[in-house]
């Protein structure tokens, strides 16, 4: 396992720096910096000759592949500087703001698989019934149902007009679950439909095979078999849909965050591609690359933990 680990983590530093060139050079390609830099000057400085002065300042004056050595150079230390257009340092950000996506996935994460395990179980033991059709119908409407009409439809009826919630703001205190409670509701939803039909298909294929009707033969109760033998033996599949959602806690929901005004990862990445600004892109171009890359290794060393007949090789 050991080998295996160091290879994994060898072939990590070919797909990042993959991921950091494409991303580098398509940035560069559409450009927009200048525009930021204007606006990062007082209007009576905003001259050609403080631009220039700017642009040296943040290194963007050197020719492009020096300008991609620093680039590597600052994934290796983790040091990006600072951003260009809310001008304080974008390790800064990053601390500031982890914490607050943490906040808005991590809760919906844990409870919807929670009510995803528990419906695809009910689903798989009632295949063909009248409940099982129903949770397959009212899941797939989850996953129709576009996110963004959903955060829409949601703001509109439970904030705008029953008023059961704040339409979008935060708190840094615990006042901020006032704030969280419509999110966390929206992104439930939206996972949910997706995973319970996921882990029905699972428990189906588990449900079929000959120790569950041996186990029934055997006079144990349905719940016995659910939780003894069904979940343990489909952990597999459901540990690498767990695992590699992970990234997103850290990585925040991009339109949740930004609809809803909260201040975390997802929201300081959509206002750094509107701004153009390169230095935060740059960041969490590595920190996203990264996470997805660990994450991976760490799901498939999780797989032979859960099941010894898997060897990594």
């Amino acid at each position: 396992m050991v080998n295996y680990i160091i290879r994994k983590l060898l072939n990590l530093i070919p797909i990042l720096l993959g991921c950091m060139i494409i991303f580098f050079l398509l940035f560069n390609v559409i450009g927009g910096q200048d525009k930021v830099l204007y606006n990062m000057l007082p209007s009576k400085s905003r001259t050609p000759e403080q631009i220039k002065i700017l642009r040296h300042k943040y290194g963007l004056d050197k020719p492009l592949y020096l300008q991609y050595f620093d680039y590597i150079k600052q994934a290796v230390t983790m040091d990006f500087g600072s951003s260009l257009s809310k001008k304080q340092p974008i390790n800064k950000l990053i601390k500031r703001c982890v914490p607050v996506s943490l906040a808005v996935t991590f809760p919906p994460f844990v409870l919807d698989f929670i009510f995803a395990t528990a419906l695809a179980l009910v689903c798989a033991f009632n295949r063909g019934k009248f409940l099982d059709k129903l949770l397959t119908v009212l899941s797939t409407i989850f996953i129709a149902f576009p996110y963004l009409a959903l955060i829409i439809l949601f703001q509109t009826f439970f904030a705008g007009k029953l008023r059961l919630f704040p339409i979008s703001g935060w708190a840094n205190d615990l006042s901020a679950i006032r704030y969280l409670i419509l999110p966390w509701i929206l992104i439930i939803i939206s996972g949910l439909g997706g995973d319970v039909r996921y882990y029905r298909t699972v428990f189906v294929e588990e449900v079929n095979k000959d120790y569950v009707r041996t186990a029934k033969a055997k006079g144990l109760s349905t719940r016995k078999i659910m939780f003894t033998h069904v979940l343990k033996n489909a952990l597999i599949p459901i540990l690498t849909n767990v695992i590699i959602s992970i990234p997103y806690l850290f990585t925040g929901a991009l339109l949740t965050e930004r609809f809803f005004s909260i201040p975390g990862i997802g929201d300081l990445t959509v206002t750094a591609v509107q701004s153009y600004d390169l230095p935060v892109l740059k960041a969490m171009v590595v920190i996203y690359t990264l996470f997805f890359i660990v994450f991976s290794l760490i799901t498939d060393i999780s797989y032979s933990i859960v099941d010894p007949r898997v060897k990594l090789s």
